[in-house]
């Protein structure tokens, strides 16, 4: 291995992944390496990272909404369509009621 490999990979386990890119992609990624001083190999890791875990992030999301549904906790589309094309106008309505109910805070919106 490369020595600039060892030191940069020392505390970091990593497994080996082949992926397919179109050409001109692979072209973008070799002028994108060269211009940031990095390489490749590290450009794709950290998209790849960023990627997991913004898809991480957004499969809570929609579980949490999910839960929320399924206990009763949510805004109709109706309702927050009506709110949101009132916003500017000179009858700009009240923020949509959960359909349960009960006012809710940004703090507790339906837990």
């Amino acid at each position: 291995m490369p020595e600039c490999y060892d030191v940069f990979m020392a505390n970091t386990r990593s497994a080996t992944l082949s992926i397919r890119l179109k050409p001109e992609t692979k072209k973008r990624l070799a002028k994108l390496a060269q211009a940031s001083g990095r390489s490749s190999n590290f450009l794709i890791a950290d998209a790849v990272e960023s990627y997991v875990a913004d898809q991480e992030k957004l499969l809570a999301e929609i579980r949490q909404g999910d839960r929320q549904v399924r206990s009763g906790h949510y805004i109709t589309n109706e309702d927050m369509k009506a709110w949101l094309l009132s916003w500017g106008t000179e009858h700009e309505l009240p923020v949509p009621k959960c359909v349960c109910g009960k006012d809710h805070d940004d703090e507790s919106l339906c837990q």
